[in-house]
């Protein structure tokens, strides 16, 4: 299935640009960099050498690769392991 901002924290997220776009830890706004891994509960960002983002308290901003479509997102509807959210996509599109 295509990525749109409707569904994409149903896919893989490794690859895509992010930045932090708000976050109750002042410090991490306005990182931005490649998603190069992902935990249950962590982005591992390459931004000047790696950094490591908790979900739990940051709104993340995403660049889709078609048409530069940016989509926001809060870090909490990331917080699941990787694998078990795309699998959610899969039974969205069995349905």
């Amino acid at each position: 299935m295509k990525m749109t901002p409707q569904n994409l924290i149903h896919h893989e997220l490794i690859g895509l640009n992010v930045e932090i776009a708000d976050s109750s830890n002042p410090s991490l706004i306005g990182i931005n960099g490649k998603v190069i891994d992902e935990t249950k509960n962590m982005l591992i960002i390459q931004s000047d050498g790696i950094k490591k983002i908790p979900k739990s308290c940051v709104s993340f901003t995403f660049t889709l690769p078609e048409k530069d479509v940016r989509v926001r997102i809060n870090g909490e509807l990331l917080l699941s392991q990787p694998e078990n959210r795309v699998k959610g996509l899969k039974r969205i599109k069995e349905v």
